[in-house]
């Protein structure tokens, strides 16, 4: 619960959502059941009533176990006045009674998962009402025993830094390899979120290609999309933490003595992969952990990492395979047509028939993706002795074709329009002159094919 919750209650319209708690099942005595159903009768018709405190602790008071209501109600009524409160001196008796309150309801419903730990932690560091010691030992021993409520990016980017940052002023005593371990499940928890994030964004935004979303669909779009960003985040801040802790030695030696345990496990794996990559740690574990990835978990993200792989050891039919697998993986359109283009790259001019059918793929998921007419034009300037024709007019026509493909990318693409212009104009140059073109007794708007590889054919303009 952070600040934008806490100021959310000013509205009545947060009692609405709580009173649609079930409780029926918990009720002790038809005594109990009838005031919570009159104190919630009562809010309703009298949300910004002054009473509502001092009914609410006689409620509590009388009532403790009768339902879950009374501690959700209670919460809420307890952040309003601490929002609303004016000075340090009244919100401190405030904030202590809300700390309490979240004790009392695990006490009273010790499996009620909603994460009062971490509410108690955010409580104490949004109000500035705990020091780090407090607040860091209430979130580490959440992580312990409310783990599948240790969701917030919020909370997780707290939690990595204050255990870092006790560690450091000797708060808390690790050894290093204790302080990683830490890390890394923080790491994990992170990774498992973004996981389930990026499957509710890849499978709406696959449905709304065909389908239209319903308004739950496209909030629950959004909402994934923004948690993505936040863990995203998250994620940088705990690599940059341990990243400063660690050199290659530390971090192979680290993942080496707990890959047995994890050899099956594909999400950490990847974690390893992805980290040792980023450090730039290739060595013959990183090469171990991808492959066993890889081959656990034929991933889009693995793929790639296995077709890094075949390129520092210049296997460039594997570095193919890899990549083109990759592609199919991909369902991200950005990273797909950059995957094709690094594919069209590689195989590069000795193979210029497939580099510009996988430039073209490119562009068949992204037709904004300008590079590949870029590439593609260089592709043709670079054919003049590949695609000779009957005489050295049609060889230096073939500069024509590539200035017209390489127009295509600032057309496409505003951003690269002034590259894409001067790579014309360049071409153009290297294009037979209006003498020679009537010398070679041409015309404009005549077709020049070429019959290589290419299979194109360009007008001669009019100069």
């Amino acid at each position: 619960m952070n600040k934008k919750i806490l100021r959310s209650i000013r509205s009545g319209a947060f009692i609405f959502a709580i009173l649609s708690f079930n409780f029926a099942a918990k009720a002790q005595n038809s005594e109990c059941k009838d005031k919570l159903v009159a104190f919630e009768e009562f809010v309703l018709k009298n949300s910004h009533d002054q009473t509502i405190y001092k009914r609410w602790k006689e409620l509590k008071l009388q009532c403790p176990t009768e339902s879950e209501t009374v501690y959700l109600l209670g919460e809420k009524i307890l952040s309003q006045k601490v929002d609303q409160a004016n000075t340090a001196e009244e919100k401190s008796p405030l904030i202590s009674e809300l700390s309490n309150l979240y004790d009392e309801h695990d006490k009273a419903f010790p499996n009620n998962k909603r994460g009062n730990r971490i509410n108690k932690a955010l409580l104490l560091y949004n109000n500035k009402a705990g020091d780090s010691r407090e607040i860091f030992t209430f979130l580490d021993k959440a992580f312990q025993l409310d783990n599948s409520e240790f969701t917030n990016p919020e909370v997780l980017n707290l939690y990595s830094g204050l255990l870092v940052s006790q560690n450091e002023k000797k708060e808390i005593e690790l050894t290093l390899d204790q302080l990683l371990e830490k890390l890394d499940q923080i790491s994990g928890k992170v990774q498992s979120e973004l996981k389930k994030s990026n499957q509710v964004k890849d499978n709406l935004t696959i449905k709304s290609q065909t389908a239209k979303l319903t308004a739950e669909e496209q909030n629950s779009l959004q909402q994934s999309k923004l948690s993505i960003s936040e863990l995203t985040i998250v994620t940088e801040n705990v690599n940059a933490r341990i990243d400063k802790l660690t050199n290659c030695e530390v971090l192979i030696s680290f993942y080496q003595k707990n890959f047995d345990k994890n050899s099956e496990n594909a999400l950490w794996l990847e974690r390893v992969s992805d980290r040792l990559d980023a450090k730039k740690c290739k060595s013959d574990f990183f090469i171990k952990v991808t492959e066993k990835l890889y081959a656990l978990s034929p991933t889009a993200k693995s793929a790639y990492a296995m077709g890094m792989i075949a390129r520092d050891k210049k296997d460039r039919s594997q570095v193919i395979e890899y990549f083109t697998k990759s592609a199919e993986l991909q369902t991200d359109v950005n990273k797909k047509a950059e995957l094709y283009y690094l594919i069209a790259t590689t195989y590069g001019y000795p193979d210029k028939e497939k580099a510009r059918e996988f430039a073209k793929k490119a562009l068949a998921v992204k037709p904004d993706f300008g590079k590949s007419y870029i590439y593609i034009s260089q592709l043709y300037s670079n054919s003049t002795r590949d695609c000779a024709g009957s005489n050295a007019f049609e060889d230096k026509a073939l500069y024509w074709l590539a200035a017209e493909t390489a127009k295509k990318a600032g057309a496409v693409d505003p951003t690269m329009k002034k590259t894409a212009d001067q790579l014309a104009a360049d071409f153009i140059k290297q294009a037979p002159s209006k003498q020679e073109i009537s010398m070679a007794k041409r015309k404009a708007g005549e077709q020049i094919a070429f019959k290589c590889w290419i299979g194109e054919s360009v007008s001669i303009p009019k100069l």
